[in-house]
């Protein structure tokens, strides 16, 4: 069994668990066989600073050293869903627990929490008025998607949303 943990500061089984997942500095790997811990290794994780996707990208990560069984204190929706696609085991611990005790917790027989099911995002095709995204003035044309819009009819500049002159001039009697 390959465990893996993220881990605080400088991983080993000193340490402590981050708390978060895919942000984790470092990761800590543990190779445990007949239910003795066998080896301990630390990898640094390349996702720490990426902009988007953390989740995915450690997952992969641990995916390509051949984990099958993690602890974590928490997952985002990304990482779950990596997580679970790849059937990988997943144990939740508090975040600060010391990995030794999580790992050993988990040899002699710790209760696999249960994993979440990934829903679909709950927005959808939008139907009806909407102001649109500032390209026109007046009702778009549908689920605030933007459009001409009646506000171009109106003489109002699309784009900009400014009068134009027809407009002033009907308004204010400016030329």
């Amino acid at each position: 069994m390959k465990i893996a943990v993220p881990s605080s500061a400088n991983g080993g089984l000193d340490d402590t668990i981050a708390p978060v997942f895919a942000r984790a500095p470092v990761f800590t790997i543990i190779e445990v066989e007949n239910g003795e811990i066998k080896d301990v290794k630390t990898i640094q994780n390349p996702a720490v600073n990426a902009p988007s996707g953390a989740g995915a990208m450690a997952v992969q990560m641990l995916i390509n050293e051949g984990i099958d069984t993690v602890i974590v204190p928490q997952f985002g929706p990304n990482a779950l869903g990596a997580i679970q696609a790849a059937g990988i085991r997943v144990y939740t611990f508090q975040p600060g627990t010391q990995i030794k005790e999580a790992v050993e917790s988990v040899i002699k027989g710790a209760p696999q929490t249960a994993q979440p099911q990934v829903t679909a995002p709950a927005y959808g095709p939008a139907y009806g008025f909407g102001y649109g995204w500032g390209r026109g003035r007046g009702w778009g044309r549908g689920g605030g998607r933007g459009g001409r819009g009646w506000g171009a009819r109106l003489g109002y500049c699309p784009w900009t949303g400014t009068p134009n002159r027809r407009t002033l001039r009907w308004l204010y009697g400016w030329w």
